[in-house]
């Protein structure tokens, strides 16, 4: 069974009280095509998450779309901060809960395993714990009585991962690092993936090293040639340095941002 779609069924299925997670690491393999979308469409006061956010959640939080924000980083990796994450930040304009790598992994296999948590050392004797939107809660292990972390899920209704390679039925071949993916994917209610190419099919022998996403976890599968935009897709493309410091230089100006939307 065919499960393609394009952008805008992407995002006609998606509603403003949908929890959305993003795939993706930083500037490596982020889904822009599909954020891009959603930035243009009348979606608004959304709820994010995204492991370790970059340009597809600068984006969105520029062009206002973004109410509140699940994550354990926002940024260009070696080439700086997100200016729209940080504006929105320092004028506390942004409902953010923040997480440390291993808390949001931790929570994102807690929904995975369909649990109301997972304990965990993760975050103990940190600040994560002091802020006004602190999610997580310390516990008596009840074996020990070892002082540990109560982790809620974190359960996307619909994550978007970009991947190199899909069939039609959602099979699909991630190259390179996978970051927190799998566990998104596992977590989500729904998952939709953005390809680079829309293959036949995807034979065992050519999965080798990479990570293999099987069509039972995913629900819709959208052709996005250079989706990832100005971030990089390993193997396919490197990320596209002059975009990137241009995009930095420029996109708190919202006329500007909304000009380089219009082509993205």
């Amino acid at each position: 069974m065919s499960k393609r779609i394009d952008l805008q069924e992407m995002v006609s299925s998606i509603g403003n009280d949908d929890l959305i997670g993003f795939g993706g690491g930083g500037l490596q393999r982020k889904p822009i095509a599909a954020a891009a979308a959603i930035a243009r469409s009348d979606l608004e006061d959304l709820e994010i998450a995204s492991f370790l956010g970059g340009p597809e959640v600068d984006l969105l939080i520029g062009m206002g779309k973004v109410r509140r924000l699940h994550f354990s980083f926002v940024g260009f990796d070696l080439f700086g901060l997100a200016p729209n994450f940080r504006a929105a930040r320092q004028a506390g304009e942004l409902e953010a809960v923040e997480y440390s790598e291993g808390l949001m992994m931790t929570a994102y296999e807690a929904a995975a395993k369909r649990l109301p948590f997972l304990p965990s050392r993760f975050g103990l004797g940190t600040d994560l714990l002091t802020t006004a939107t602190n999610v997580f809660q310390p516990m008596a292990c009840p074996l020990t009585g070892e002082q540990l972390l109560a982790v809620p899920p974190l359960a996307p209704d619909v994550a978007i991962v970009h991947v190199n390679e899909a069939d039609a039925s959602g099979n699909a071949l991630i190259h390179g690092d996978s970051f927190a993916d799998m566990l998104l994917i596992q977590a989500a209610s729904r998952v939709i993936l953005t390809a680079e190419k829309i293959v036949d099919e995807i034979p065992g022998e050519r999965r080798g090293r990479s990570t293999f996403i099987s069509r039972l976890w995913v629900d819709a599968v959208v052709e996005a040639p250079r989706g990832g935009g100005f971030s990089a897709v390993f193997p396919d493309y490197r990320f596209d340095l002059p975009k990137v410091l241009e995009y930095q230089k420029n996109a708190t100006d919202h006329a500007w941002l909304s000009e380089h939307l219009a082509s993205a």
